[in-house]
């Protein structure tokens, strides 16, 4: 396998990173240049409302009847303090990212080699949608930093005799968890992840055990803190019974993407058809549990429209369009040449479609080792947790760079012909994987475009 030190030239960058680095920040810095001044979006204004709690002294607030995870709004808090605003936290991100672009150059590089890591930092640094969430206050870019660490510290603890890569892994995976609640499920993944191939080994054993305590150790001191304040069991965030209650009601799953009830008035209208919320904004921990309860409650009571409602949930995450689609749909770069829009929509849904495609089809044929099970236990995992509740593109997001890895994987394709006749199964999977993904990734397509809305 190909390390990174073998990628770089005697000037001691690759050129294609470099350049990708360079590339990748001017395209982030631009849209802040012509629009330095834009309002916030639904959970964009939920960060900075608590942000700004949190810098008057105030601590980690539930918000609109949901206690997210306290990671992304202390994110936000700090630039509070420090500027006095939260919006700089955008030009932070730009830097973030360049940092981000690094972990999957390097990534790459121990995964799939020198065309592969050239392949996905041009792929993270042009993807449009990646590029709008560094410019905006949604917490992905900082979570995709935490989530590519976590596999190169795997990576780390595997070639390491030192302990100290599985202290890190461990607090990264702590960090994720800090960052979005989700991630709690997915410590067990990182530990199956160092005992890969290694089950008998003592050593292996102790460092699953390592990573798994320091991941505890990194969020006990909050899940403490603010359990006591709220008087209930939290880990980071109470967030099940809103999720629930979004994918397991009578109305059809909502998506705030583009193509679902955007407006707030269409929103309320589809809240009349389902169980309206069973507590007050206000009393956020009792909400959450009764939510969770009345949605655990309706899958028992509509067990096959749960099931035939998972398709749809997990096509919502798959959408090639995002948030960006939505953000442009709404006129929010205001004097954006209609045409330019278009073909940033279009590019945008292009590139997701070759990550999840191409990155679905490349982890099949290539996916090997440590490092390719726990990328597909994690893959697999999130796609279960969204079939189980609601489904919202951004979701998808932090696996988007490493889908490019595997995508670049494919090339050459005569190559990945090869693989496919030389693995059978490989070959056989590979096709199956495709065909199911397609009409998932495609549900949604239409609805990017006004006069294009469904099949």
């Amino acid at each position: 396998m190909t390390t990174i030190g073998e990628t770089l030239d005697r000037r001691g960058i690759d050129r294609v990173l470099f350049a990708a680095l360079v590339v990748g920040t001017l395209v982030r810095l631009l849209p802040l240049a012509i629009w330095p001044e834009e309002s916030c979006v639904r959970d964009e204004c939920s960060y900075i409302r608590i942000a700004e709690k949190i810098a008057e002294g105030r601590g980690m607030t539930a918000y609109g009847g949901w206690l997210w995870a306290p990671g992304y709004p202390t994110w936000l808090a700090l630039h509070k303090v420090v500027t006095g605003w939260c919006s700089p936290a955008k030009l932070t991100q730009v830097a973030v990212s360049g940092l981000n672009t690094l972990l999957v150059f390097k990534l790459a590089s121990r995964i799939g080699g020198i065309r592969a890591a050239r392949f996905a930092v041009w792929f993270y640094a042009l993807s449009p949608s990646l590029v709008f969430y560094a410019i905006s206050l949604w917490s992905e870019t900082l979570y995709t930093t935490f989530f590519l660490g976590t596999f190169l510290a795997l990576d780390r603890v595997r070639r390491d005799e030192r302990f100290w890569p599985t202290f890190l892994l461990g607090a990264l995976a702590g960090l994720l968890v800090l960052f979005r609640g989700v991630a709690l499920y997915m410590i067990p993944i990182w530990a199956f992840g160092l005992l890969w191939g290694r089950w008998r080994e003592r050593r292996a054993w102790a460092s699953a055990l390592v990573a798994v305590a320091t991941a505890v150790i990194t969020v006990a001191p909050y899940s403490i803190m603010i359990s006591d304040r709220y008087q209930a069991p939290i880990v980071s965030d109470r967030t099940l019974g809103q999720m629930m209650w979004l994918g397991n009601n009578d109305f059809d799953p909502i998506t705030f993407d583009y193509g679902g009830p955007l407006a707030a008035r269409r929103f309320n209208y589809i809240e009349t058809l389902g169980r309206p919320p069973c507590a007050p904004r206000l009393e956020a921990i009792a909400r959450d549990d009764c939510m969770t309860t009345e949605g655990f409650d309706w899958i028992e009571e509509h067990p096959m429209e749960f099931l035939f409602r998972a398709p749809e949930r997990v096509a919502q995450m798959l959408t090639p369009h995002s948030l960006f689609t939505r953000h442009l749909r709404w006129g929010s770069w205001r004097g954006l040449p209609p045409v330019l829009m278009e073909v940033i929509i279009a590019w945008s849904a292009a590139m997701s479609v070759l990550a999840m495609l191409g990155g679905a089809v490349g982890l099949v044929l290539w996916a090997e080792g440590a490092l390719g099970a726990t990328f597909l236990g994690v893959a697999l995992y999130n796609v279960a947790a969204i079939a189980a509740l609601a489904g919202l593109s951004r979701y998808r997001a932090p696996l988007e760079p490493i889908l490019a890895i595997y995508c670049g994987m494919l090339l050459p394709i005569v190559q990945s012909k090869a693989r496919a006749r030389a693995v059978p199964w490989r070959g056989v999977l590979a096709v199956a994987v495709f065909l199911t993904l397609v009409p998932l990734v495609l549900w949604y397509l239409p609805a990017g475009w006004p006069k294009w809305r469904s099949w």
